[in-house]
C-alpha cells in the first residue's frame, strides 16, 4: 500500500493558487517504452543537436535526481485574446513563431514550477528536493505530460491537451514526494484519429510519418541553425524569420481552443511580424535591447539578418537590392551568401555584376556556391525578371 504525502486534490489547489491551469502527475519510473523511438531518431540522423544527447538519460527521471518519486507536468497556455486579434501588417515584414511573440517562457514556466515546489515543501512540512526541467533538460517533456495524463501526444510530435490544444509550454517538476496521481499511467497516442493534416501541409516534409519527425528538416529549426541555410529550405521559408506553426495552425485540435490569461504572452506587435529592413540595421546591442526579453534571441542577431535576407528573396523585393549588394562584403559567410541568393531571386541582371566581382574575391568555398550563378552567361541566369 502506497502512502502518498501529497494528494491530487492539494495539488490541483496549490495549481490554481499560482494560476496553473493545467496539471498532472505520474511516477518517477523510466519511459522504457521511448528507447526504440529515441534510439532510431539518433541513429537515422534526424536529430537536431538541439537534444540532449544521451537516450539513457532522456528516459530515466533518476539522472536529473537519484531519489525522484513523482513527476509533476504542466502545461501553460501561451495564445491569449490579443494574439488572435493581431493584424497582418503590409511587407516587408517577416513572421515569427507565436510561441515567442511575448516574454521568454523559460523564466515563466521556471518561476511556476519553483512557486509548486515552494507549495509543496509547506503542505508535506519537511524540506523537499526537485529538479526544474523545461525542454533544454534531458527529460521529453511531451512524454511526461502525456504519461500524466494532461494531454496527449499527435501525429506532429507536439503535445495536445484538450483545453488548449498544442498552444502550450511544458514544463516538469522532477519531486521526491510520493503524490497521488490523477491518472493512470497510460501515455495517450493518436486521438488524431484518420486526420493527417499536419503532414500534408509540412512544408519540407519533416513529418516523415505520423509521430516522428526529421528535426533537421523542420523549418523552426532551420531559422535556428547556425551557418549558411541549405538551399532546398530557402523557398519553404517564405518570410519565416523565427519558428514555424504550419502543423499546428491546421491542427483541427487548436480550432475554438481556449485562451491563456498570462499577461507576459501579450504580443508585442514589432515582435510578431519584424520589419526586416530594421532587423538588418540593429547592432547585435541593439538587437538584444530589443528582443533579448523573447525565447527568440538565443541564437544573436546574426541569425536573425541571415533570415532576413532569404525572406527579402522570397519577397522579391526590388527595394532590397542596394542593401544585398553592401552585404556582399559582410564579415560572416552565412551573411554574403544569403545576400547573393536573394540578389539572384530579386534581380539577378541588375546585381549580376556586382556578384561576380564579389565571386573573385571570395574565399569561402560554400559562399562562391551561391555566387557562382552570377559568373554565368545573363541569358541563362536562373530567376528574376
Amino acid at each position: 500500500m502506497i502512502t502518498f504525502e501529497l494528494s491530487q486534490g492539494k495539488l490541483k489547489a496549490i495549481a490554481k493558487e499560482i494560476g496553473i491551469q493545467v496539471i498532472g502527475v505520474t511516477d518517477a519510473e523510466p519511459f522504457d517504452d521511448l528507447m526504440p523511438f529515441l534510439q532510431r531518431y539518433y541513429e537515422e540522423g534526424r536529430a537536431s543537436g538541439f537534444e540532449y544527447p544521451v537516450v539513457e538519460q532522456r528516459i530515466d527521471a533518476k539522472t536529473l535526481l537519484a531519489d525522484a518519486q513523482s513527476l509533476i507536468s504542466i502545461a501553460v497556455p501561451y495564445i491569449t485574446q490579443e494574439t488572435r486579434t493581431v493584424s497582418r501588417p503590409k511587407e516587408p515584414r517577416g513572421m515569427v513563431s507565436v510561441y515567442s511573440w511575448g516574454n521568454d517562457y523559460h523564466r515563466i514556466l521556471r518561476d511556476k514550477l519553483q512557486h509548486v515546489a515552494k507549495k509543496i515543501e509547506e503542505a508535506v512540512n519537511r524540506p523537499i528536493l526537485s529538479v526544474c526541467a523545461i525542454d533544454t533538460s534531458a527529460l521529453v517533456d511531451r512524454a511526461v505530460a502525456a504519461r500524466s495524463g494532461i494531454g496527449f501526444i499527435g501525429k506532429n510530435c507536439s503535445l495536445i491537451t484538450d483545453e488548449y490544444g498544442s498552444w502550450v509550454f511544458l514544463g516538469t517538476l522532477v519531486t521526491d514526494v510520493i503524490i497521488e496521481k490523477m491518472h493512470e499511467d497510460v501515455t495517450r497516442w493518436d486521438d488524431c484519429a484518420d486526420c493527417t493534416l499536419c503532414l500534408t501541409a509540412c512544408p519540407t516534409g519533416a513529418l516523415i510519418k505520423p509521430f516522428e519527425i526529421d528535426a533537421k528538416r523542420c523549418l523552426s529549426y532551420v531559422t535556428q541553425m547556425k551557418g549558411i541555410i541549405p538551399e532546398e529550405f530557402r523557398a519553404p521559408l517564405g518570410r519565416r524569420v523565427w519558428g514555424c506553426d504550419t502543423c499546428q495552425t491546421v491542427c483541427p485540435k487548436n480550432k475554438g481552443s481556449l485562451v491563456a490569461q498570462e499577461p507576459d504572452f501579450s504580443p508585442d506587435a514589432e515582435l510578431c511580424f519584424p520589419d526586416l529592413y530594421h532587423i538588418l540595421s540593429l547592432s547585435n546591442r541593439a538587437f538584444l535591447r530589443e528582443f533579448g526579453h523573447t525565447s527568440a534571441a538565443w541564437r544573436g542577431a546574426n541569425v536573425w539578418r541571415r533570415n532576413a535576407l532569404i525572406a527579402l528573396g522570397n519577397m522579391r523585393d526590388r527595394r532590397a537590392m542596394p542593401l544585398a549588394i553592401s552585404l556582399l562584403a559582410d564579415v560572416r559567410p552565412e551573411i554574403r551568401a544569403s545576400a547573393a541568393w536573394a540578389i539572384s531571386q530579386i534581380d539577378p541582371k541588375g546585381g549580376q555584376e556586382k556578384v561576380r566581382q564579389a565571386y573573385e574575391n571570395e574565399q569561402d568555398t560554400a559562399v562562391r556556391k551561391d555566387m557562382q550563378w552570377a559568373r554565368e552567361d545573363s541569358s541563362v541566369l536562373r530567376l528574376g525578371e
